[in-house]
């Protein structure tokens, strides 16, 4: 067992170990698992008389273990007089915590609040305060509503009921569910890009990456259109933010950059919800999912897997159920500053200036692609090779994936695309793929090259790349010289006018079989790269 620090993110038990939380006791003690609660909260303090209890507060992702989690209530709950405890997911998602914090509130007599973390109440959770029900929705309504005006005039409502002052503070101020944010002036010759944020974030101030978003979709010729909801999961905020829309100029919304979680879609019912199905149907547009990520910089560089599987659940896995194109993390959890007071990192989202870069460019793309005529449209369709054997062309388990590709390209050929020579059945159209060029090394010189991409238009690529992946791929693979047995390279597929059926490149397995079971540290081989320039 060791101590450390708490780190934005929350705990990594690959890495982390054991988390210690070290405060001194307070009357008060929020604890919450959204970073902009305690920005907020932060901010709000000095809107507090000089002679305010003090307040600590703790990110409930600093206490997932059960060890962290006694620690905590032996040394600072067990000292509090009110203990506020904003749960999101319910009872479930902090199960052992929960029981702790109600057996401590019931030895120590302290006022125990018990509160959803979201605008939607659940009666069977606040039920577990120790405050009555109607004092605990109105905390909730308070929170809830956020702002630095209503997390003061919380702490002052707790203050009457516990200590029977008298700041009598006004009700509960309503913020809107959806709204605006003015980050730059709308000119009515450019194309618009709706940014979709949480209303969180607007309250707490927490805006530096839709700031940064903002200002590069403005600098490549867009009219960045920042606008906060609470939740989508909502069917009100959905027809109140389709209203919005509904209000900009006729086709002038192009695309829509989402950064909020989850899918708007029950998926535990029979059917998807045909209500939420239709705000998006209804907008007709591209929808991009941007990633904020709830862990560091440091922990996503670090990581053998990247993103952590919290983000990659709510962020990816879910968001692709709505039919939203994931993009990337573009920002990360940073500690803005130590608060003395509150004893705690606030933490802010910091925006990393070249995945801002990619987003709004991949975004620019896809506005020229939609403004692009159906049959000027290029599509790729790329079968699956693994290993790389022709007997493994286009395999999936449980799957006819040649039959569903004629279907696609029948679908296309409908929609208007330039199309042609379809083949009739999957079996042909395996045919055809295996009379030219394939990942077969053996057969390489007998067969068809239908299109190459010369060594020099690779080369202009490959030196674009960090020196430091150049060299990489040289140690692995050797010099480009050294990789190829053709003057250019060939690339397996072939062209149905507009539309090209490409084979999945060798990541160089059949070279070194023992590779395999290394898979995600290998570079690509320069064939690789050439495939995807």
């Amino acid at each position: 067992m060791h101590r450390i620090a708490a780190t934005p993110g929350g705990w990594n038990p690959q890495e982390d170990g054991v988390i210690l939380i070290e405060q001194n006791p307070a009357p008060i003690i929020i604890i919450t698992a959204a970073d902009t609660d305690i920005q907020t909260l932060a901010s709000s303090l000095k809107h507090l008389p000089s002679n305010f209890p003090q307040i600590r507060a703790i990110n409930l992702l600093q206490l997932q273990q059960q060890l962290s989690i006694d620690h905590y209530a032996d040394t600072i709950l067990s000292e509090a007089k009110v203990i506020i405890l904003r749960l999101l997911g319910g009872r479930s998602y902090w199960s052992y915590g929960l029981e702790v914090v109600k057996e401590i509130a019931e030895s120590t007599q302290a006022s125990l609040f018990i509160l959803p973390g979201d605008d939607r109440p659940d009666l069977e959770l606040m039920s577990h305060s120790t405050v009555s029900l109607n004092n605990t929705h109105t905390l909730w309504r308070y929170l809830t509503e956020g702002g630095l005006e209503n997390w003061a005039n919380a702490l002052k409502f707790i203050s009457d009921i516990v200590w029977q002052t008298n700041y009598n503070p006004p009700c509960p101020k309503i913020v809107p569910n959806v709204g605006l944010y003015a980050y730059l002036p709308q000119l009515n010759n450019l194309k618009t890009v709706g940014i979709l944020f949480y209303r969180s974030h607007y309250l707490a101030g927490n805006l530096l990456p839709i700031d940064s978003l903002a200002e590069n979709l403005f600098n490549r010729g867009f009219n960045p259109w920042p606008i906060f909801v609470s939740s989508l999961q909502d069917p009100a905020v959905q027809s109140e933010f389709l209203s919005y829309c509904q209000s900009l100029p006729q086709d002038s919304l192009q695309l829509v950059l989402n950064t909020t979680s989850f899918s708007i879609n029950k998926l535990n019912s029979e059917s998807l919800d045909q209500d939420s199905i239709n705000l998006w149907q209804t907008l007709n547009i591209p929808i991009l999912q941007v990633i904020l990520s709830s862990g560091t910089l440091e922990q996503w560089q670090n990581s053998f897997q990247g993103l952590n599987p919290r983000d990659v659940a709510m962020n990816i896995a879910l968001p692709e159920v709505d039919g939203k194109i994931i993009t990337r993390a573009v920002s990360f959890k940073s500690v803005q500053t130590w608060n003395n007071k509150l004893e705690t990192d606030v933490i802010i989202y910091q925006p990393v200036q070249d995945r801002i870069n990619f987003v709004t460019d991949l975004a620019a793309n896809w506005i020229s692609l939609r403004n692009t005529p159906i049959s000027q449209r290029k599509i790729a369709l790329i079968l699956a090779n693994y290993p790389n054997k022709d007997g493994r062309l286009a395999n999936g388990v449980g799957l006819d994936t040649p039959a569903s590709c004629i279907e696609i390209l029948n679908a296309l050929k409908l929609a208007g695309y330039n199309i042609k020579d379809i083949p009739e059945t999957g079996d042909e159209l395996i045919q055809r793929l295996t009379k030219g060029i394939t990942n077969d090394p053996e057969s390489q010189h007998l067969r068809s090259i239908y299109q190459t991409l010369s060594q020099e238009e690779y080369k202009k690529y490959f030196h674009s790349l960090p020196v430091s992946v150049q060299t990489e791929i040289n140690q692995r693979w050797g010099h480009i010289s050294e990789c190829t047995n053709f003057s250019d390279f060939p690339i397996p597929g072939i062209q149905l006018g507009n539309i090209f059926i490409g084979i999945q490149p060798s990541r160089g397995y059949d070279l070194d079989p023992s590779l395999s079971y290394h898979a995600p540290d290998l570079e690509p081989t320069p064939q690789y790269l050439a495939y995807y320039y």
